[in-house]
């Protein structure tokens, strides 16, 4: 196969009209794109007459939900006798956008993690989550680093159980730590190699019910692509934050065909982490201690794993150092072809456009308010430039230290 870099598919597969207004999604943008011409302003036109509709619902705001005293110890109970149920004593982690997240400390000094799963009820992907979880753990002693350990439910042994509400639940073991955040890239890397090594033994029966990134309308069950661009171009919140929400739009427009294309030529795919960045990992003394938060595991691109974790270091003031650091680390244990390493920046770019499509999703179906993604997207689209401006010194970087480990 001989796929377009991104440049060329800016230019033989979308035509962009230049922008001449504040708004480019409130502009009439033509793209040529599979012999079909749409256009945006008419779209969005013929849209908006539903847009009542499509307006996002009141949200909690990010990273603040909240459950009720009943359903905290009715999750409790599937989990813990009682006592020591009841005399639990539940506080708030800190952190966390998609879940309801809690310290339980017990009456004899034990800690542990409640979750109750705030996902639309998606059974399905918690069982999923769990199962991947199980067999990484029947590796653990081969890992350098814990992975979350569900307590097993009373009766079923199960590591999740549904609650009356709908919602999944499940009590992790503690692991010790603290979120690594960028004071120890390489070592953040080398953890993330070794996981992508383990998760290639992982086989699953379940079919995934995460979409493979390169489905990027299918990153919420609640977005569409019209809903997207709908909503991109009508809903007043993004007024906020137009300038960045208007050019990500723009990037995801001209790279639609590249990742038809990158799936078309088959990259390697295994199961993934598939949100496995700095904020998701816990060290003692800058030593990875453990990896947190595989609820979007699915199989998907192997390259996928690196995108990601790369994609929050793009985001810093100094970007390229964090990124070759990591990047020295992940080359210990991780593999990647020369294929998944010259189109690495576009699949950095792909997590970030995820993200947007993904809090639209969250909005759309009231799970977070909007301003999850309003508040991010000047952020999001800086990173994207950077990436874009930066990709042959990516690359570079990539395929010096994977060829030095050789």
């Amino acid at each position: 196969y001989i796929i377009r870099s991104r440049e060329s598919c800016r230019s033989s597969s979308m035509a962009l009209a230049t922008r001449t207004g504040p708004g480019l999604m409130r502009q009439p943008i033509q793209i040529a794109h599979n012999k079909r011409v749409l256009s945006l302003g008419v779209r969005t036109r013929r849209l908006a007459r539903a847009a009542a509709t499509l307006q996002a619902p009141a949200g909690p705001p990010t990273g603040q939900h909240t459950i009720s005293t009943q359903l905290q110890q009715e999750a409790l109970a599937h989990f813990l006798d009682d006592p020591p149920a009841s005399q639990c004593v539940l506080t708030p982690t800190s952190g966390g956008v998609n879940n309801c997240c809690l310290y339980v400390d017990t009456p004899n000094g034990q800690r542990y993690v409640l979750r109750v799963y705030n996902n639309g009820n998606r059974t399905d992907k918690v069982k999923y989550e769990h199962e991947c979880l199980r067999q990484l753990l029947l590796q653990q002693a081969d890992l350098s680093f814990q992975v979350p350990k569900g307590l097993p439910a009373r009766g079923s042994g199960d590591s999740h159980c549904l609650l009356t509400s709908g919602a999944e639940c499940c009590i992790f073991e503690l692991i010790s730590g603290d979120l690594a955040k960028t004071t120890s890239p390489a070592e953040v890397g080398r953890a993330t190699g070794e996981l992508s090594r383990a998760m290639s033994k992982v086989h699953m029966d379940q079919v995934s019910p995460i979409a493979p990134y390169s489905e990027l309308f299918r990153a919420h069950h609640a977005v569409t692509r019209d809903k997207f661009f709908n909503m991109v171009a009508t809903n007043p919140e993004f007024d906020a934050c137009r300038e960045g929400i208007d050019y990500l739009a723009s990037e995801i427009l001209a790279c639609e065909q590249l990742w038809l294309d990158l799936d078309a030529e088959g990259l390697p795919k295994q199961v993934i982490h598939g949100d496995l960045h700095f904020d998701n990992v816990l060290v003692v003394s800058d030593v990875v201690s453990g990896l947190l938060d595989f609820e979007f595991a699915a199989f998907d691109w192997r390259a996928m794993e690196l995108a990601v974790a790369l994609s929050k270091y793009v985001g810093e003031a100094d970007p390229l150092p964090l990124c070759q650091d990591f990047v020295t680390g992940y080359a210990l244990h991780g593999q990647l072809t020369e294929r998944e390493i010259e189109v690495m920046p576009d699949l950095i770019n792909l997590r970030i456009f995820s993200n947007a499509v993904y809090f639209v999703g969250r909005a759309l179906a009231g799970e977070d308010s909007l301003s999850s993604l309003t508040t991010r997207a000047g952020s999001y689209a800086k990173r994207v430039k950077w990436v874009n401006t930066n990709r042959d010194a990516i690359v570079a970087a990539i395929k010096q230290r994977l060829h030095a480990t050789a």
